[in-house]
């Protein structure tokens, strides 16, 4: 079975659409979310709405869904973040705000484990080092482990003798499903390595294959409604730099 693995759309609709279109296009009709669905940008509701009709999803709470949904407190956010959760919060009703605030901070399939930052920590660890994915080996079960938070493409594995090693992803590298694996497919909204094209990911769970791909959006027309909405300058730009 093929799974369409993404992440962090934050209230980026025209990524989110155009990664969605990607999947369809390639036979991708089931999904992983691995939370941070609003937050940062300009159409929360839309993203909410979307995956909310996705059928096939399996999806976790974000840390900026939690704050959306007073899980949270905005406090732990620096100004520019929060101000785009206050924001979500003035547009998330009904049946979405239902839906954001009803996901769990955990997920688990006989195919794959499913947190947005780390099964120790799934609202707040950034899972960047190799130190990081020992700590957290004995906090899930079913590998691989999807996460997101961090925005960066990478992969974590058990090697040989418990040895860790970890790596970016780049498009068309193939992680084949050796020893217990946490994979982050990297971020759909807001991209953090460099480049500005969404990040997402297939995992073909019968072949047992995960693969990044990067998808090709309209930035300027996010930025035209981040810019009419006047959100904060610096989240506008970062998407033409894709830190």
């Amino acid at each position: 079975m093929k799974y369409g693995v993404f992440s962090d759309v934050h209230s980026n609709y025209v990524a989110l659409r155009a990664v969605l279109d990607f999947y369809r296009k390639n036979g991708v009709e089931n999904f992983v979310c691995c939370g941070d669905i609003v937050g940062y940008g300009p159409q929360p509701l839309e993203c909410a709405e979307e995956l909310r009709g996705l059928k096939n999803l399996v999806t976790v709470m974000g840390n900026h869904d939690a704050a959306a949904v007073g899980k949270m407190d905005v406090k732990w956010f620096n100004p520019n973040a929060a101000w785009a959760i206050e924001f979500a919060k003035t547009q998330l009703t009904g049946q979405a705000l239902d839906f954001i605030a009803g996901l769990p901070e955990r997920a688990e399939t006989p195919d794959f484990t499913v947190v947005h930052g780390s099964p120790r920590k799934p609202l707040t660890e950034y899972l960047l080092s190799e130190t990081q994915f020992m700590d957290n080996a004995k906090g899930w079960t079913v590998s691989p482990c999807f996460i997101g938070h961090s925005h960066m493409p990478l992969y974590f594995r058990e090697g040989e003798a418990g040895v860790p090693e970890t790596d970016f992803l780049k498009p068309s590298m193939k992680i084949f499903m050796k020893g217990r694996l946490m994979l982050n497919p990297g971020s759909v909204g807001q991209p953090r390595d460099g480049d500005t094209r969404a990040s997402c990911g297939i995992y073909d769970s019968k072949n047992k294959v995960f693969e990044i791909y990067r998808v090709f959006y309209d930035v300027g027309a996010v930025q035209k409604m981040m810019s009419a909405l006047k959100m904060p300058a610096m989240l506008s730009e970062r998407l033409s730099f894709g830190f």
